[in-house]
């Protein structure tokens, strides 16, 4: 697949666009999109090989894919190929619909590689998850995720 074409793809959306994003939603959920000029200004100041083939990239609070999609397109620039780079993307996110427009946009057409997607672009709790994108369930076990709530939530109590 040519640079070209993913940028193209991957870019070629309006901000937030794709959800009916809310007041509620976006008040529940905190979602805010960073623009895309300030994605690529971040991503250029982080330290990271973009030729290294085996360089992992992830975003815990991915949303539709802004972060992801342009660590996919700094991989292919740098001479990796769309399988390859592809295969170094992970992300998750709290949204299912946030997952599921991620997926498409980082797949830019390839439903070939749909696999790799389903697997790397999860929809869980970016705080919480165990990182391990093997479909397995998303949290260690119910056991600390119980425990985590309620520590969670004893640090807004008022008293």
């Amino acid at each position: 697949m040519k640079i070209e074409q993913v940028i193209n793809h991957a870019r070629n959306r309006e901000y937030m666009n794709g959800v009916d994003r809310d007041t509620n939603r976006v008040k529940a959920t905190q979602e805010v999109f960073t623009p895309t000029a300030m994605v690529q200004d971040l991503l250029n100041q982080l330290d990271i090989d973009w030729s290294d083939p085996e360089q992992v990239y992830n975003d815990p609070t991915c949303g539709d894919g802004q972060f992801l999609s342009e660590a996919l397109i700094k991989k292919i620039s740098n001479g990796i190929d769309f399988e390859t780079a592809l295969s170094k993307i992970y992300g998750s996110d709290l949204m299912q619909d946030n997952v599921d427009l991620c997926r498409e946009r980082l797949l830019c057409g390839r439903e070939d590689l749909r696999h790799i997607v389903e697997k790397n672009i999860v929809c869980a709790d970016g705080l919480r998850y165990h990182y391990r994108f093997d479909d397995s369930y998303p949290y260690d076990d119910e056991a600390l995720e119980i425990e985590f709530e309620e520590r969670w939530g004893k640090l807004f109590e008022v008293g």
